[in-house]
């Protein structure tokens, strides 16, 4: 069989072409070189020159004792008074040669001032007399008594499944709730209207209220149903204000 014609191009060796890549490394070299050398110039480190001090030079003078001169030298300097008086002086008087000073209050003397005279008070005319009344005498007012509040009971308010079997709101007398908004019971009624179960959903301190208030919720009546067996709500409480018979 004959070999299928091929479209792609024979492999031929470029003998021409030749690599610069040494060459092209080459100045990528002196460039970074000139860089460096460029960076060394611009951030070079300069030292600062230290200024020196001129030196004074001293010299040491050796005194010998068996020296007359020299013992005589070191008397006077061992002399505290040789700065204050010179040779000329020794010969003379000794006088005092600081100057006397005088302080301003030396012939001063204390005395006592006079007394200023007594400055006699000035009468001031009085405008009432004493045990006069300046104000017009006031009738004295009566503020009138508050109104009496009047009485009220505490009431059981029934939620809305039950309130339908049995009113919203049922009074109980003889029990003294402080914080009826704090308490909550949750009832269970049956289908003949009684009162199955009374959970208190929130309690007071005083247990006596609550077993008052336990007894109440228990002895409360409904009105049958048929349709369901138990039925659940809450009841809550409040004070009412009593209706006034006219």
């Amino acid at each position: 069989m004959p070999a299928k014609p091929t479209t792609h191009e024979p492999l031929i060796f470029a003998w021409n072409a030749r690599d610069h890549s040494l060459w092209h490394l080459f100045v990528a070299l002196l460039l970074l070189m000139g860089a460096m050398a460029g960076f060394f110039v611009v951030f070079r480190i300069v030292h600062p020159v230290a200024q020196r001090l001129p030196a004074t030079p001293y010299h040491i003078i050796s005194l010998d004792p068996a020296d007359p001169a020299a013992l005589a030298l070191i008397h006077r300097a061992q002399d505290r008074s040789f700065a204050l008086l010179g040779d000329a002086d020794v010969s003379r008087p000794q006088v005092a040669a600081l100057l006397a000073v005088r302080p301003s209050f030396d012939d001063y003397q204390l005395r006592l001032q006079a007394m200023p005279p007594a400055v006699t008070p000035a009468r001031v005319p009085r405008l009432f007399p004493p045990g006069t009344d300046v104000l017009p005498p006031v009738e004295r007012r009566v503020a009138p008594a508050p109104p009496a509040a009047p009485p009220a009971s505490l009431h059981a308010v029934i939620s809305a499944p039950l309130a339908r079997r049995g009113g919203g709101s049922v009074e109980l007398p003889g029990i003294d709730l402080t914080q009826p908004t704090r308490v909550q019971f949750r009832v269970a009624v049956g289908s003949a209207g009684q009162v199955i179960t009374a959970l208190p959903l929130s309690s007071l301190e005083d247990p006596v209220v609550m077993g008052q208030l336990h007894a109440a919720i228990c002895g409360l009546h409904f009105a049958p149903s048929e349709i369901k067996r138990i039925e659940w709500g809450e009841v809550s409480f409040r004070w009412e204000a009593a209706k006034q018979q006219p």
